[in-house]
């Protein structure tokens, strides 16, 4: 289970954190919508409809997955998705409780019920 996990969450293309879909609520700034990927190092956010976030801004991402505690994470708006509408955002400072909490998501995400077997 270990190995699969770690092909899950470093993947094989240039980013240094594979990331995984998910689909759960937050907020960039103060901006809300959601969250479409995650990973250790970053996240995709599609905004609400009247949301327009700029690439380079810094922000607070305020991740709200159901059935975990909320994460509060300082992160940086990269760049957006060829369409326009998902931006990348990279987390910029994560601490070892951001880290464990972006993990048990990952791992829930990834295995479902079967995380705890």
């Amino acid at each position: 289970m270990f190995s699969r996990l770690v092909r899950i969450i470093k993947g094989s293309d240039n980013r240094r954190e594979r990331r995984v879909p998910v689909r759960m609520h937050a907020t960039m700034g103060y901006y809300p919508g959601r969250i479409t990927d995650l990973s250790l190092g970053g996240c995709g956010f599609y905004a609400d409809e009247g949301g327009v976030l700029q690439v380079g801004k810094e922000v607070t991402a305020h991740l709200m997955p159901p059935g975990h505690t909320p994460i509060e994470v300082p992160a940086r708006i990269v760049g957006q998705d060829d369409e326009g509408m998902v931006y990348c955002v990279a987390f910029t400072e994560v601490n070892s409780e951001t880290f464990d909490g972006l993990q048990s998501i990952i791992v829930h995400q990834a295995f479902g019920d079967h995380a705890s077997r």
